[in-house]
């Protein structure tokens, strides 16, 4: 090898495409549970804008920052939901690789003083240059390996990712990250200004800069993580709150039914105690042979009191009210409303918590089949041993996207407020049974299976 530059220079480009490219595959990795498949348009865009910048022969100042802009712009262009929590992703991802590589760039210096920068290499270019393929090798792997756990991680502490940031939440998160991006043009501004003035890195007069550099860098990822852990907590308070505001609606409303219910019983009972008088007076205007009045004051109690009694019959008063009530919101709606329910009588389940069940689970097959030719929803349950199994079914106009996180579909409510919630209240309920619940869908139908244990 006559011409060593040439050689330097072709692995030096080598490595820095190949370092691009999985850099854009993390970048992709990182976006993808917030954007699915859309993510991977994203990370085409963040490997073409770095390879344009790449190429680029005038240096460009902050490279990866302008990178993060494109790749936070192709997200908002590709899906404008939830932009302020795009725009914090972006920001996370481009100081999270100043980070990583921060951290990491310590094993190359060491790796460098003693493999490379050393009288025996100097001497040998050719043995300098493979030493400095394996270095570089080494670096940038231990650098990815270590931004791919660092990307587990985030999005192991980042739960709600289809939650909408409020500006509120932004304005939490970006108080964190503006501070570790002050540390950080700080610190790129003190090495560069020294480099201008000085002509030499500052790190090789004062080794102390590095240090300082890395321990900042290894607070700033504590303090981001502990950001978005609490920003989690927040979510998960406000969703708490929510559901059990859902869940107090829902008993507001089992009380209206059970009031409904005693009210009937009040009836039944007013009725049977009047009965016995009527009865008496029908005889004695038998026995009296009194024709003409026997038949009048028996059509007068007839009109009064064979009213027929309409409704879905279960078994229990409670969810007879339910389903009839929800069999006529149905009828309302022009939706075919197809019941097969019997309560489980003599079991341990109590009749709120199967309203709990039966309120959510119609409600959201009623949403579900809008757009429909000919909405239809079909209910059943059966005891099967001791598990007792119900069924919502309905029909669907498009296919239902389910978290796979969650394994609950994906809402396309307006209302954020009751946003997912009922699913996760039939949820609570099963588990309360020790059971669980089963979703099944085709280009068709969707089917909600709820399974409770019966002791």
């Amino acid at each position: 090898m006559n011409n060593m530059e040439v050689y330097w220079e072709i692995a030096n480009h080598t490595i820095a495409i190949l370092n691009i490219l999985v850099e854009c595959l993390l970048f992709y990795k990182f976006i993808k549970p917030f954007m699915k498949e859309k993510a991977f348009y994203v990370g085409v865009s963040y490997s073409v804008t770095m390879l344009i910048f790449y190429c680029v022969p005038q240096e460009i100042i902050y490279p990866y920052l302008w990178r993060a802009i494109v790749a936070c712009v192709t997200m908002c262009l590709l899906e404008k939901r939830n932009v302020k929590q795009k725009v914090f992703l972006s920001s996370v991802m481009y100081l999270f690789r100043w980070m990583v590589y921060g951290v990491t760039l310590l094993l190359r210096d060491v790796l460098f003083e003693l493999f490379i920068d050393i009288p025996y290499m100097h001497m040998h270019p050719v043995k300098q240059w493979i030493a400095y393929i394996i270095v570089e090798l080494v670096y940038y792997s231990v650098a990815i390996t270590a931004m791919y756990f660092v990307i587990k991680l985030f999005h192991k502490v980042y739960v709600n990712k289809k939650e909408d940031i409020s500006e509120k939440e932004l304005l939490l998160l970006f108080a964190t990250l503006l501070t570790v991006m002050l540390g950080y043009f700080t610190f790129n501004f003190f090495s560069r200004v020294y480099l201008e003035d000085m002509e030499i890195y500052i790190w090789n007069v004062h080794p102390g800069y590095t240090f300082l550099r890395v321990l900042y860098q290894i607070v700033s990822f504590a303090t981001v993580l502990i950001a978005v852990v609490t920003y989690q907590k927040i979510k998960e308070k406000q969703r708490e709150e929510n559901v059990n505001l859902l869940l107090e609606e829902q008993i507001e409303n089992t009380k209206q039914h059970i009031n409904e219910v005693e009210k009937l019983y009040e009836n039944i009972r007013a009725l049977k105690h009047d009965m016995g008088n009527h009865i008496t007076v029908l005889e004695s205007l038998f026995v009296k042979k009194e024709t003409e009045e026997f038949e009048k004051y028996l059509t007068e109690l007839k009109a009064t009191y064979c009213v027929s009694v309409e409704g879905i019959k279960t078994g229990n008063p409670v969810t007879d009210v339910i389903l009839t009530q929800k069999q006529k919101e149905a009828e309302e709606c022009g939706i075919d409303f197809e019941c097969n329910f019997v309560y489980p009588v003599d079991s341990n389940i109590n009749a709120f918590d199967i309203s709990v069940i039966l309120n959510n689970a119609i409600e959201n097959a009623f949403e579900g089949v809008r757009g429909c030719k000919d909405p239809y929803v079909l209910i059943s349950a059966y005891r099967k041993k001791n598990a007792y199994m119900m069924e919502v079914r309905n029909c669907i106009s498009r296919y239902v996207e389910i978290d796979t996180e969650t394994g609950l579909p994906e809402t396309t409510k307006e209302d954020k407020r009751s946003h997912g919630f009922g699913l996760t209240n039939i949820r609570r309920v099963a588990q309360k049974y020790y059971g669980d619940i089963d979703i099944s869908q085709d280009e068709k139908s969707f089917a909600l299976t709820v399974m409770l244990m019966i002791e």
